[in-house]
């Protein structure tokens, strides 16, 4: 063939640094060809390209299904040095750089005003088949799906494209993974539309980076997100200074975060080993934080502090007067207040965007077995339903409120969780035990370790209460009113307990285990 310039193919959905990388390729002695909506946004650039159907000398039919499903296509991509004749003898030219990237699936299904038959229409053919040949033929085409790593490709760069293996390799298995995403995408999405699948069939993640160890120091980490883009969190947030986050750093960060989440009113809380150590719920920040701290000021020492406000100067100052501590996480941070933790340079300052994201999101959770994972729904529901008022006496209107501040903060303490509140505070917290009566003589034993009077305050119960001892020992601590779902085969038999005692008792016909 007389042309001996290189080839690059360009169809990509999405143009970012389009212009720099053509540009780049035509200063370097590349032809250009291209498709559809990319072909003539290049020639709106001013850029010389030409058209694929000049390459495979038959026109793109079917409203553009099928224009690069052509062997002058595939065959130029799929060369070897030693199939260079058996391009020759067909006059095929070979293809050394593929720029592609698919229809954008994944953003059609997002949209609210889509329909199957759009989704459907965005299900690229052309383009995977063009990645998957490129990938696979990594030593004589190099293969770019993502826009960020253009400026790689042009400082590796060298005329003879013969240097530039490792990279084509890496991009290889990227171009790989991207298809696998893209299928596991529609795969998912189908299995929704026609089989009504509640969960997706398959689960696809991506790794976003390693960690310095995992639970232990002796046991490796790596820290995943879906690859949709999962909600606002911890992964996403704005870390202004510390160390990077550990294993247990995330798990506790993100205990921290769902919890003050909850709350509409500013609150606080504080997070140990995966556990809501204290809460509260305060007109003001600091407030929120000082009766927090007061619940357990033993177990806040080295734990997590999140907050739904934004953190001043002020309640920095009193955090680091109070407690040691190693993440402090709030939706802002004054500049006033970031200048004051400079002092604590090893302390995490993160900072979350819109927390409602949070309490919107549908997402599921997913928890690793020895031979496999167990997937479920995530337990999102923020607003406390009282189900029924079982007992003869009604909750107060302080109680009432004090109920469902304690039931919010059941959902996020292990199982089995007894959680005692007064006035929007926890007084004390029991979690983990394999017994709930347990659980409820350790949130007392905490209380009574801080000098915190339980008489007025309410008990909330993350599920049921299989017997009247719970029920008993509440009253003799000064208990005066308890959530719980309800569900017991012995209910009536606890009920009656409450009656005798004169506490009151509501159900909310919802458990919140968490294991």
């Amino acid at each position: 063939m007389e042309n001996k310039k290189k080839l690059a193919l360009i169809s990509v959905s999405d143009k970012t640094k389009i212009e720099m990388i053509s540009n780049f390729l035509i200063k370097n002695d590349f032809e250009i060809i291209s498709t559809g909506g990319t072909l003539k946004a290049l020639w709106d650039m001013k850029i010389p390209a030409k058209s694929v159907e000049e390459v495979t000398e038959f026109p793109e039919i079917m409203d553009g299904r099928v224009k690069t499903l052509h062997p002058n296509i595939h065959a130029g991509i799929l060369a070897r040095n030693k199939d260079l004749d058996i391009l020759d003898n067909h006059n095929i030219k070979k293809i050394d750089v593929l720029i592609v990237n698919f229809y954008p699936f994944e953003k059609v299904i997002k949209s609210n005003n889509s329909d199957f038959s759009e989704a459907i229409e965005n299900i690229d053919v052309g383009g995977p088949a063009m990645v998957r040949a490129a990938a696979k033929n990594f030593e004589n085409c190099c293969v770019l799906v993502n826009p960020n790593n253009y400026d790689e490709f042009i400082e590796l760069f060298d005329t003879s494209l013969e240097n530039n293996l490792k990279f084509n390799r890496n991009m290889s298995l990227e171009a790989f993974e991207y298809v696998a995403n893209y299928d596991i995408a529609i795969a998912n999405y189908l299995g929704k539309k026609i089989n009504k699948e509640e969960f997706p069939k398959f689960h696809s993640l991506k790794k976003i980076n390693d960690l310095r160890y995992g639970e232990n120091p002796h046991q490796k980490g790596s820290v995943y997100q879906d690859f949709n883009e999962r909600r606002l969190g911890i992964i996403n947030s704005k870390i202004f200074q510390g160390k990077s986050l550990s294993y247990n750093n995330i798990v506790d960060g993100d205990t921290a975060l769902s919890c003050v989440s909850s709350f509409v009113e500013p609150a606080c809380v504080i997070v140990k080993h995966a556990n809501p150590c204290g809460v509260s719920s305060r007109k003001k920040l600091i407030d929120a934080y000082e009766k927090a701290f007061e619940t357990d000021k033993t177990s806040a020492f080295g734990g997590v502090i999140a907050f739904n406000k934004e953190v001043d100067e002020n309640l920095a100052r009193k955090i680091l007067e109070n407690q040691f501590v190693e993440i402090i996480i709030s939706p802002s941070f004054s500049k006033e207040s970031l200048e004051i933790f400079k002092s604590k340079k090893d302390i995490r300052i993160i900072e979350y965007e819109d927390y409602q994201a949070i309490n919107d999101s549908k997402n599921v959770q997913v928890k690793s077995i020895n031979d496999g994972i167990l997937i479920q729904g995530e337990d999102i529901n923020y607003e406390v339903i009282i189900d029924d008022i079982v007992s003869k006496k009604e909750p107060t209107k302080e109680e009432l409120l004090d109920l469902k501040f304690s039931w919010i903060v059941s959902k996020f303490v292990k199982s089995n969780a007894i959680v005692f509140s007064k006035n929007q505070q926890t007084l004390g917290i029991g979690a983990g035990q394999m017994s709930r009566i347990d659980s409820t003589f350790i949130a007392s034993e905490k209380a009574k370790v801080q000098g915190l009077n339980l008489v007025g305050a309410v008990m909330a119960s993350d599920a049921f209460f299989p017997f009247t001892d719970n029920v008993e020992k509440a009253n003799k601590l000064g208990i005066s009113s308890i959530i719980q779902p309800g569900g017991s085969k012995n209910d009536k038999e606890v009920i009656s307990k409450v009656n005798e005692l004169g506490m009151s008792m509501v159900f909310t016909g919802k458990r919140h285990f968490r294991h």
